[in-house]
């Protein structure tokens, strides 16, 4: 018997790659954001970009979250051809997703003079207020274009995702040098210039997306039936979406915030810590973005089966998937360890040698909790698959904040450990996770497959 099952192993890749090459674009806007800064920069722009990144993300992936819970009900509905559900789940779950977006651009905006009160380094503190300026007005287009995908990719359709990521990250990274440095007659806006070209990259990722689906057969009927008439709108759908949707963005906003809130803890140190924590916490989160490809995978290949009443298949895929993505992370953390002394220096000049043999260090851990990063987040979205997401909230914040957080802070500060005490906890956290996420999948598939026979 085969470790990997050839048919579900060909059916993930089919799905996750187009999505890994999406998550590639994506989380290459913030990794060349910052390698971009600290290049042309130094440490201490990098250090506020990174903080200005940390409270950005910590709100805007609860925004995500709720987009999250389309795909699950898009591939059900699609696995039993209802149309109209689909149709319902689109204009639905745009207006959740504006309407969030709008809220939390109202709640990043309200924090910014808060910043001069979080214990930071003060001298970062005003690039970081004008970067986030600018990058949360990328929040809207971003919710737009992420209920295009996220409609796009429960049909399985996931190349013109792909195609309008890809080339948004390379409008990105042209326009990153011209407003950094102040090219072709543009003024010289430094960390600003980064925030700018990110805006930018997302409104064009947005128009680009809705004109791919307009032109694609399997999509087109969805897009041309979209409508925000009052009349077409309940209360019971409403209320499904956020039922998946709110524990979801719960989940997602406990781990993001428990890196978001590492940083703050760096910061208490020094701005080296925190310069330090950025470079390795980009590559980490660049390959969990890509395990993402096979978190998505999972979620609309579950979903099917789910549609299909075939319960005694939804263990073996999420099993099938949990393999796939241990081997992919092991490759990934053995690439760290090789390339630990040479990574950190795409990230910042050559003059910062604390901050460089600090990241190296750093790297060493992340190539370790690469697994269990890699693991928790298909069992997530194998877990959304079967539209189970309440208790998956929980084990995340027992995780991460019950657990990471205040661990991080004594080996951090009282410990004077520094950012490597912070990432010992970090690995700790995603290692319960991923555990306690396994158990929670293979105990609920055996259920549905036991109640079937039975």
């Amino acid at each position: 018997m085969s470790f990997l099952n050839p048919q579900y192993t060909k059916a993930t890749l089919t799905l996750a790659l187009p999505v890994m090459l999406t998550q590639v674009g994506q989380v290459s806007v913030n990794l060349f954001d910052n390698i971009i800064v600290g290049k042309l920069l130094g440490a201490q722009a990098l250090a506020s970009v990174s903080l200005g990144n940390a409270l950005f993300f910590s709100i805007f992936v609860f925004a995500l979250g709720f987009s999250f819970a389309i795909p699950p009900l898009v591939s059900e509905a699609h696995a039993q051809e209802k149309h109209d559900t689909i149709n319902s789940v689109f204009r639905h779950g745009f207006v959740i997703n504006i309407g969030i977006g709008l809220l939390l651009m109202m709640l990043l905006y309200s924090l910014l003079p808060l910043l001069y009160h979080m214990d930071q380094p003060v001298e970062i503190i005003p690039d970081t207020i004008g970067f986030l300026s600018i990058m949360t007005l990328s929040i809207l287009p971003f919710m737009a274009f992420q209920t295009l995908r996220e409609v796009s990719e429960g049909l399985s359709f996931t190349i013109g995702v792909t195609k309008a990521t890809i080339i948004a990250n390379v409008i990105n990274i042209i326009l990153n040098y011209v407003f950094i440095k102040g090219m072709f007659g543009f003024p010289e806006m430094g960390v600003e210039g980064s925030a700018l070209a990110s805006l930018i990259a997302r409104i064009f990722m947005m128009v680009f997306l809705y004109y791919v689906l307009i032109k694609e057969e399997k999509t087109r009927m969805y897009i041309k039936a979209f409508s925000l008439k009052v009349a077409e709108f309940s209360k019971e759908m409403f209320r499904k979406m956020l039922r998946i949707g709110f524990p979801t963005a719960l989940q997602m906003f406990f781990e993001i915030t428990a890196f978001a809130a590492a940083a703050f803890i760096c910061g208490l140190v020094s701005a080296k810590d925190i310069a330090s924590h950025q470079i390795a916490l980009s590559m980490a989160s660049f390959t969990f973005n890509l395990c993402i490809g096979f978190s998505v995978a999972s979620t609309v290949m579950i979903g099917r089966k789910l549609g299909e009443q075939n319960y005694g298949e939804i263990k073996k895929v999420g099993i099938n998937n949990f393999k796939i993505v241990f081997l992919f992370m092991l490759f990934c953390g053995l690439l760290f360890i090789v390339g630990r002394d040479i990574l950190p220096t795409f990230f910042t000049q050559k003059e910062d040698i604390e901050v460089i043999q600090l990241a190296s260090k750093l790297l060493i851990i992340a190539s370790l909790f690469q697994l269990s990063d890699g693991v928790q987040v298909v069992a997530l979205g194998a877990l959304r698959g079967i539209q189970d997401v309440k208790i998956p909230s929980i084990i995340t914040f027992i995780a991460y904040w019950v657990i990471t957080i205040p661990l991080g802070y004594f080996l951090t500060v009282n410990m004077k450990m520094g950012a490597f005490g912070m990432w010992i906890a970090l690995g700790l956290g995603l290692t319960i996770s991923a555990i306690l996420l396994v158990i929670r999948f293979l105990n609920l598939s055996d259920r549905r497959a036991k109640a079937i026979e039975a």
